[in-house]
């Protein structure tokens, strides 16, 4: 099936490669048309820009021919003035004229300014033409050209104003002159503003084309991208379909060696079966022989601790009972020394009773049925505070004794553990000025934790591992009195509740010793 899924996409994604060349060819022959439409604007724009330069020419040089003609009218109008006084309507014809031709002139002069920003702004916007950089070149040589031709002019006009003084009869031709010459401005100011309207039509045409020139631009960029993204794709496409191919012939290959394991598989696991059968029947044997075994052995295990405890008390007592016959009879025959013996046989005697009864109390609690009640951990352990307070000084020592929760355990077995911690926690800290013993609780993944701190002597934590042991003592007897099962006692006790017992201390400065239990046993 996984086959036949590999072999339609392989299918699916060839077509893709295929319409993805069709686009690629047709994204193609786009691209060829937009470069050679952008080719024709280019074109179209150099003309344009060739018809604006023309076009500024020509009206520089009108402007200039206006020049003349005003200076020539304002030294006729002088003369005009001065020689004929009788002329006085003609004369102020003349004035509205000349006035109207200065407002002309102010306006020529900001079309002049509009039109050389104009042309500032082409010559920014073409500078990389040095085409059109030359053609203004031989634009200002013709214009320097037309300054000389002025000069001339004014040279003639010089010439002429002296032959008006002394023609009165030209006076008149020069009037008719004038009135042509004033038609001829008119038209040439027509012209103009036609030529001004033409170069602010081409100044938007340029513009609209520029715009539509970098809209191309921008859709060829475009273009582009898309091209070598679709390109990046078919080359992905390509090594996928590639590397699908190699898995493809590598998951036949692995299929047919797992078919051909999972054959073998199968019949291994068959005889392991048959094997782990033949296993299971005589381990069950064993187990039945070893729990009988267990069974005798406990048995004669507890027949031995009570004869052992039985059989060593006799002779303690013996002992014990003699050592005092002796120190009440012959105390005074003996000296320093010998009394010093005396009691130390008279102590360990009773450290062996000790140590005898411990380990019978321990023996016990592995045959003791755990009774499951209902426990208030709150008055057991006040009973217990209660039942040492022979034990501490009250005016040193402080309880801090937080609310703690109903338990469900062995009460009597629970108290053992509450009387061992909490005399320990005494015991340990009799050498401290003030003692404070905190007794808290807190609920952790489903058991109830109790804790026990003191401020005592504290213990290395390098020798943790001895501490629940069996007559295991970290601290000298001679500092701190006891036989050392105490704590395997709280252990083994907390075991049978299904529980667990740590601790935490620090040498010299505190002690803290946890024991939980299961919420429900």
């Amino acid at each position: 099936m996984d086959k036949k899924n590999k072999s339609d996409e392989l299918v699916i994604a060839n077509k893709k490669l295929a319409f993805q060349d069709e686009e690629k060819e047709k994204r193609d022959a786009e691209l060829l048309i937009a470069n050679a439409e952008l080719t024709f604007q280019n074109k179209e724009k150099e003309s344009r820009a060739a018809e604006l330069i023309i076009a500024n020419e020509e009206l520089s040089f009108q402007n200039d021919e206006k020049e003349k003609r005003a200076a020539e009218l304002v030294i006729a109008n002088d003369e005009l003035t001065f020689q004929n006084n009788e002329k006085e309507k003609r004369a102020a014809e003349l004035v509205i004229a000349n006035a109207e031709l200065a407002f002309q002139n102010n306006e020529k002069e900001k079309r002049a300014a509009e039109l050389s920003i104009a042309n500032i702004e082409l010559a920014y916007q073409n500078d990389e033409k040095e085409k059109r950089a030359e053609e203004l070149t031989v634009a200002n040589k013709e214009l320097a050209y037309q300054n000389l031709v002025k000069e001339k002019r004014a040279a003639e006009l010089a010439v002429a104003n002296k032959e008006l003084a002394f023609q009165n009869l030209e006076k008149e031709k020069r009037a008719a002159e004038l009135i042509i010459a004033n038609k001829e401005l008119a038209f040439q100011n027509k012209e103009k503003e036609k030529r001004a309207a033409e170069l602010a039509i081409a100044v938007k045409e340029l513009a609209y084309q520029n715009s539509v020139k970098e809209k191309r631009a921008a859709e060829l960029i475009i273009a582009n991208k898309e091209l070598a993204f679709q390109n990046q794709e078919k080359e992905k496409r390509a090594a996928e379909l590639i590397i699908a191919n190699k898995e493809l012939a590598y998951q036949n290959l692995e299929k047919e060696k797992r078919a051909a394991e999972l054959s073998k598989a199968n019949q291994e696991l068959k005889n392991a079966e048959d094997d782990i059968r033949k296993l299971n029947e005589e381990l069950e044997q064993k187990v039945i022989m070893r729990t009988a075994e267990l069974e005798t052995a406990n048995k004669e295990l507890s027949s031995f601790s009570y004869s052992v405890s039985h059989d060593l008390r006799a002779p303690l007592r013996a002992i014990n009972g003699f050592a005092r016959i002796i120190e009440e009879d012959y105390a005074d025959k003996f000296d320093s020394e010998g009394l010093s013996v005396l009691n130390d046989i008279m102590d360990n005697s009773k450290r062996m009773g000790d140590l005898i009864d411990d380990l019978l109390e321990f023996s016990k609690l592995g045959r003791k049925q755990v009774t499951v009640t209902e426990v208030n951990m709150n008055a057991l352990v006040n009973s217990v505070i209660e039942d040492l307070r022979f034990e501490y000084d009250e005016e040193i020592t402080t309880f801090q004794i937080d609310p703690l929760p109903m338990v469900n355990g062995d009460q009597a077995l629970l108290k053992q553990v509450w009387v061992n911690l909490i005399s320990n926690a005494i015991k340990y800290s009799k050498n401290k000025s003030k003692i404070l013993i905190q007794i808290t609780s807190f609920k952790k993944d489903g058991s109830i934790v109790f804790k026990v701190k003191d401020n005592g002597a504290g213990f290395d934590m390098e020798y943790y591992d001895k501490l629940f042991g069996v007559f295991q003592r970290l601290h000298p007897i001679e500092e701190f009195e006891g036989t050392g099962i105490g704590l395997a006692i709280v252990h083994k006790i907390i075991s049978r509740h299904h529980g667990r017992v740590w601790a935490e201390s620090v040498l010299n400065e505190e002690s803290s010793f946890y024991f939980s239990l299961p919420i429900n046993i």
